[in-house]
């Protein structure tokens, strides 16, 4: 089988950064925090960190989840957890080239103040349909993850990839998290891709809300959940490929509504996407990455870009909208042909000041001359937000050569290839969990760096850990941190 590893991440996106959450009241000391990620209610955003190629039980490519659970200091690789489909309570069982873990989301799905995990295994077999792909909750609780339910495919058929990408979010208003599913409808027409909105509650019975349809008329499309125009809906980013082209990308506007997604128009063009209030003026804004050379996308820039698009309170700004490039005045470095700037998004406040900020994944950077040449070594920009919008001013360019970041940057590493904010800490600030997903080729690392006032980035408690301190294979092709949520 082909595996169709992806290095993009979506999940940076499907958390609303920037965006104040609606917190569940809570009344005694030892309540759920109600934290989206927070799978023990501890007070602590936890992260889960794919590792889709993982081997389990001699089966290749089964696939697995490992989950780091957060602490005052950070994440503690030696508190985490590795669920697959072998896992005591998760439905299925761990078989070739499922993929389990593919793609992870976080949300409270039963609203019972523990953020729940969702993982999809797009490979999954159904019957005799092959690829028809599954999706399972992983419920939240005081000891943390435990117990899992199949969420139903609507059509369970040979391709359908059920579970190619997901976005949970609030989109109806109705304060019941809903998830936003993309799969392929028909196998007979290859370009039908789809997207299902199943509303909430979800139940550990397997019972959901109505469930809708919609065609974005997108290859393999991506999805990204945030509140654009400020309201309590909201609102979805479809990205991908355009039907029957393997170059040109695009991205499609949804509104979140009371009775679903309505569709709002074309963005664009973009392979990954992020939500975020840059501005502070309570409306989050669009965020799309475009990491393509002009050899695969006609309209892109040699080593990517990328696009914002204010939101307002109808939506995305038909007017204000602003690119950049790493050849932008303040934008560190400068863009060379495959740094594939964009290729990761995340929004959060990493400063503390109100404003997010947006972290930019630069996985093909290269360094060096013809002496000491580090192809694909990977790179972050920070970008600051501020009450004119992101700015370039104070911007960051970090490395595993920076001060603070352990580890130093080899040919390879593809530092930066999926990204995640979240403030695991608990002290206000956005932290960055930001993967290398070929450091030690093949095995991948991530590293935890906790957000800070001055450099956006603490100097002095940032940390590194591999997939076997977490009890995972290092020989994984790369594919740890394909995707990240928490």
């Amino acid at each position: 089988m082909k595996h169709s590893l992806r290095t993009t991440t979506a999940l940076a996106a499907l958390t609303i950064a920037g965006l104040a959450p609606l917190p569940l009241a809570t009344t005694a000391s030892a309540a759920p925090s109600g934290l989206s990620g927070d799978f023990n209610g501890d007070g602590y955003r936890d992260v889960a960190i794919a590792a889709p190629a993982a081997t389990v039980s001699g089966k290749k490519w089964a696939g697995q989840v490992a989950v780091v659970y957060g602490t005052k200091s950070g994440l503690d690789p030696a508190k985490h957890k590795v669920i697959s489909q072998n896992t005591a309570g998760i439905p299925g069982s761990a078989e070739t080239d499922d993929e389990f873990g593919d793609q992870v989301a976080a949300a409270d799905l039963d609203r019972d103040g523990y953020s729940d995990l969702i993982v999809g295994a797009q490979h999954e077999k159904s019957g005799a349909a092959e690829d028809a792909g599954t999706v399972v909750v992983v419920w939240g609780s005081a000891a943390g993850l435990s117990g899992g339910t199949t969420v139903k495919n609507p059509q369970t058929l040979y391709g359908s990839y059920f579970g190619l990408s997901i976005a949970a979010a609030d989109f109806t208003g109705d304060g019941r998290p809903d998830l936003a599913i993309s799969a392929q409808s028909d196998s007979a027409n290859p370009s039908s891709y789809r997207v299902r909105l199943i509303r909430g509650p979800f139940t550990r019975s397997g019972s959901t809300g109505a469930v809708s349809t919609y065609s974005p008329g997108i290859d393999r499309p991506v999805l990204t959940a945030g509140r654009v125009s400020g309201d309590t809906k909201a609102d979805l980013v479809v990205t991908g490929r355009k039907p029957d082209s393997d170059d040109l990308a695009t991205a499609v506007y949804y509104k979140g509504t009371a009775s679903g997604l309505s569709r709002a128009g074309t963005l664009r063009p973009a392979a990954t996407a992020a939500i975020g209030d840059l501005d502070k003026d309570g409306r989050g804004d669009i965020v799309l990455g475009n990491p393509e050379d002009p050899d695969s996308e006609p309209s892109a820039v040699t080593g990517g870009r990328i696009h914002v698009i204010y939101g307002i309170g109808s939506g995305p700004s038909a007017s204000r909208r602003v690119s950049y490039t790493q050849n932008t005045a303040g934008v560190p470095d400068s863009s060379e042909t495959g740094d594939r700037f964009g290729q990761a998004l995340a929004i959060g406040d990493f400063d503390k000041n109100g404003y997010a900020d947006l972290a930019v994944g630069a996985p093909g950077e290269t360094f060096g001359d013809d002496s000491h040449y580090l192809s694909s070594a990977g790179a972050v920009t920070l970008l600051r937000g501020s009450a004119s919008g992101l700015t370039t001013t104070g911007a960051v360019f970090l490395t595993q050569d920076s001060t603070g970041v352990p580890g130093v940057s080899e040919a390879g590493d593809s530092f930066g290839s999926t990204l995640l904010a979240s403030d695991v800490n608990h002290d206000g600030r956005a932290d960055l969990t930001a993967i290398g997903a070929q450091e030690n080729d093949p095995a991948g690392a991530a590293w935890f760096l906790p957000g800070a006032a001055t450099t956006l980035y603490s100097t002095t408690t940032s940390k590194t850990f591999a997939p076997t301190s977490l009890g995972l294979s290092t020989a994984q092709g790369g594919a740890f941190g394909t995707d990240l949520a928490g």
